[in-house]
């Protein structure tokens, strides 16, 4: 991989749409209706499933953010007091849990994820080794079963979407029954249509008043949700 897919620590355009078809191949499952594959090219390693980038690392340095809407939920963070417990809900490559762990060390960080084979693929390819806290529950599980956070964080997709349930006012207040008082939820919404994005902001405003921001990534479907109690 060249410095024109990755460049200063974000994968280009040409790299995210072109993914499945560059590098060479380290992992394939199917099973029903799934597909997981893992490729590498140089140093760098992604997790796609059903031929969809979930994830991209430095296999040297795994806790480097690559993606753009990772950058700007970094950012975010980085203004925002020290958590003490985070819930990720969706692992995918492991991105985020591997910046977290980095980052945060202090803080106890619990990462769900529903598909057994893609946890497998994250301990095998993609971990920095600590592989403690990790579930394989549906994010509603989780909410019900893993107690109260300070951060939630949800990257979640179904195939090329964001899964139903993040159209649903009761999912909204599962996650607010999960945070403690001053807590911080961060989403990552892919959006592929102005409909999903108004549909989303109203379900936000009505469950959560006004302490809510949405970013759009430039060139991107991605939309960054920050919601603070």
């Amino acid at each position: 991989m060249n410095a024109a897919l990755i460049h200063n620590d974000e994968a280009s355009a040409h790299f995210i749409t072109n993914c499945a078809n560059l590098g060479h191949l380290l992992y394939w499952y199917r099973q029903g209706g799934t597909r997981i594959e893992v490729r590498q090219q140089q140093e760098f390693r992604w997790l796609l499933l059903n031929h969809t980038l979930q994830s991209v690392i430095a296999a040297n340095q795994p806790q480097r953010l690559l993606l753009p809407h990772l950058h700007i939920m970094a950012q975010y963070w980085q203004t925002l007091k020290r958590p003490e417990r985070v819930l990720e809900l969706g692992l995918g490559g492991g991105a985020i849990r591997n910046y977290l762990l980095h980052s945060y060390p202090e803080a106890e960080l619990v990462s769900v994820e529903h598909n057994a084979q893609v946890i497998h693929c994250y301990k095998r390819f993609f971990s920095t080794g600590k592989i403690g806290n990790l579930c394989c529950l549906d994010a509603e599980q989780a909410l019900n079963r893993c107690g109260r956070f300070d951060w939630l964080v949800l990257d979640l997709f179904s195939e090329l979407d964001a899964p139903l349930f993040l159209y649903q006012r009761q999912f909204y207040e599962l996650l607010r029954e999960a945070l403690v008082p001053h807590g911080h939820i961060f989403i990552n919404f892919l959006a592929h249509h102005p409909s999903q994005l108004h549909h989303l902001q109203r379900l936000l405003s009505a469950s959560f008043g006004k302490g809510v921001q949405i970013m759009s990534v430039p060139g991107y479907a991605n939309h960054v949700c920050f919601i603070s109690l």
